[in-house]
């Protein structure tokens, strides 16, 4: 399914639906419960998260928080097709409900049964992660919609009959990190105040990691001497205004093969391909890179990750993945702000040129942009991110 027909979607087809559930929710009476949420009746809570791999994984030291906080409950999430490997990294999910987009009827019947079956398990708290999409707060309307109604989380918005979908509703605060965010949303359920630490996260992907012939083939042909750094050129599907050009790309490589003595690895999902596969026209016939885009599962990426010595991305997935394991990364961000979703850290440098139209995609337009040239990111110069990488001595 194309993503911007899931965009006009959302806006106006799920819109139209839920205004229209809600008016029948409306008889049963509005709910509003008083926080923080009685610790020992809380046995089955339910994460509504659709979009964004990386997102699950920032939000991940909430939700062991309420593992934490209430060892016995059942942690559940309902999400896309692409996101179950990620989801089946982190112990505590417990069960993964998920959607294809590939059609839309087959989306549709299936999401049905879903929700009927989600129904059926009576959970006690829903929590949804989306920003403001109409069609988590569709999913958590049919959810809701039983004899013992559950508590619903979810971020606020400036539609107010949404805002009352929620028993509480969460204001979205942008001057905050996403993890600070995310752990603004789960604070009723964990009914105190905690530090955000990965240390459980990044040993559960750890343990996932899996080796590949690829990976180790390349680790057994290359000297000690070599240093591996992954290289991601692309940035999803979500929006490709996030790409740092390629040329620029190329500049940066050949500038590091000249410098030091490393190993260039081409990663990305199979979405990328013909992307990637381009990419090598930009290159002298003297630089040596492998590609390995769309050949490796996430805990192969994981595994190769592990070995390597730094990771220069756009903003993306393997970012956050790279974060959470402790590999040193450079990234480039412009049509989304760093301050949401740049790593944190003096391990992790972000290059953002603040240029006036930066940033254009935000949760209120869909991260949908009207641009046709990513200045933002062109003005990001090559030589300055090499000089970057040296005086941090990241090789």
């Amino acid at each position: 399914v194309n993503l911007n027909f899931i965009r006009w979607a959302d806006k106006i087809f799920s819109s139209i639906i839920v205004r229209f559930l809600f008016l029948i929710w409306l008889a049963f009476g509005p709910r509003r419960i008083e926080t923080p949420l009685p610790l020992g009746v809380i046995k089955k809570v339910l994460i509504i998260k659709f979009f964004g791999s990386g997102s699950i994984l920032l939000a991940s030291p909430a939700i062991y928080k309420i593992k934490e906080c209430h060892p016995n409950a059942e942690v559940s999430i309902i999400t896309l097709a692409e996101n179950k490997e990620t989801c089946s990294l982190l112990s505590a999910i417990d069960h993964i409900y998920y959607l294809d987009l590939k059609n839309f009827f087959s989306f549709f019947l299936k999401y049905l049964k879903l929700i009927r079956k989600i129904r059926s398990k009576h959970y006690d708290v829903i929590l949804d992660l989306e920003f403001i999409t109409n069609f988590s707060a569709l999913t958590t309307l049919l959810v809701s919609f039983s004899s013992k109604p559950p508590v619903t989380i979810g971020f606020s918005s400036h539609l107010k009959w949404r805002n009352r979908v929620y028993s509480i509703a969460i204001p979205f605060d942008h001057s905050r990190h996403i993890t600070e965010i995310f752990k603004k949303l789960f604070s009723p359920l964990t009914n105190k105040f905690f530090e955000i630490d990965f240390k459980v996260s990044r040993n559960d992907l750890l343990s996932a990691a899996r080796q590949s012939s690829l990976v180790t083939n390349l680790l057994e042909s290359k000297s000690e001497m070599n240093k591996i750094v992954c290289v991601n050129i692309n940035a999803g599907k979500l929006c490709h205004l996030r790409r740092w050009p390629q040329e620029n790309y190329a500049e940066l490589i050949f500038s590091l093969h000249s410098r030091f003595e490393i190993q260039t690895v081409l990663i990305g999902g199979r979405d990328d391909i013909s992307y990637v596969d381009e990419f090598p026209k930009y290159l002298s016939n003297t630089i040596e890179i492998y590609n390995f885009c769309g050949k490796l599962s996430i805990k192969e990426l994981i595994y190769l990750f592990s070995k390597s010595h730094l990771l220069i991305t756009n903003d993306s997935g393997p970012l956050h993945i790279a974060h959470i394991i402790d590999l040193p990364t450079v990234s480039f961000f412009g049509p989304e702000t760093p301050r949401l979703y740049g790593p944190i850290g003096p391990r992790h440098k972000v290059f953002y040129d603040d240029t006036f139209c930066s940033p254009c995609i935000n949760i209120y337009n869909s991260k949908k942009s009207d641009c046709r040239d990513n200045i933002c990111l062109k003005n990001i110069n090559p030589q300055t991110v090499m000089h970057t990488i040296e005086i941090n001595k990241f090789l």
